[in-house]
């Protein structure tokens, strides 16, 4: 599967490794997804900082999935005061379990819970990469 994640930081005081790390590590998980009907996913990021803080807006939004086109965009938003309470690894493992059931909905509905499954299972190995994440990862809801 062919797979673009980009990143929108919202302040300076992150990690300007953290976004770099997670976008390659989401790519080679991802991409080594096999998902009947789906052949390219488009992720944005924003995370929120002291700048832009992207509250009130957290979740995943915009998913589109074209059938046609074997292809799916979607946008996560996670707001500044949930990085803040915790690292940016376990501010996102909730988004991405959404991510992860949404996508099984859209693309694999008949076999939703499996595809789903497979799909949060790199989204963990990908927030395990990220620094400070520790061996196992964060927690994963």
């Amino acid at each position: 599967m062919r797979v673009a994640v980009r990143a929108r930081l919202g302040g300076p005081e992150r990690a300007p490794e953290e976004p770099v790390v997670l976008r390659r590590a989401l790519k080679e998980s991802f991409g080594r997804i096999v998902i009947d009907g789906l052949d390219e996913v488009d992720i944005f990021l924003t995370l929120g900082g002291s700048i832009t803080g992207a509250e009130g807006d957290g979740g995943v939004h915009n998913l589109r999935y074209s059938a046609v086109r074997r292809r799916l965009t979607v946008n996560v938003v996670v707001p500044a005061s949930e990085i803040g309470r915790d690292s940016t690894a376990g501010a996102l493992a909730p988004y991405l379990d959404v991510l992860a059931r949404r996508i099984a909905e859209r693309c694999a509905p008949r076999d939703c819970a499996a595809v789903s499954q497979e799909v949060a299972g790199a989204c963990r190995e990908a927030l395990a990469a990220i620094p400070g994440a520790g061996p196992s990862g964060p927690p994963y809801g």
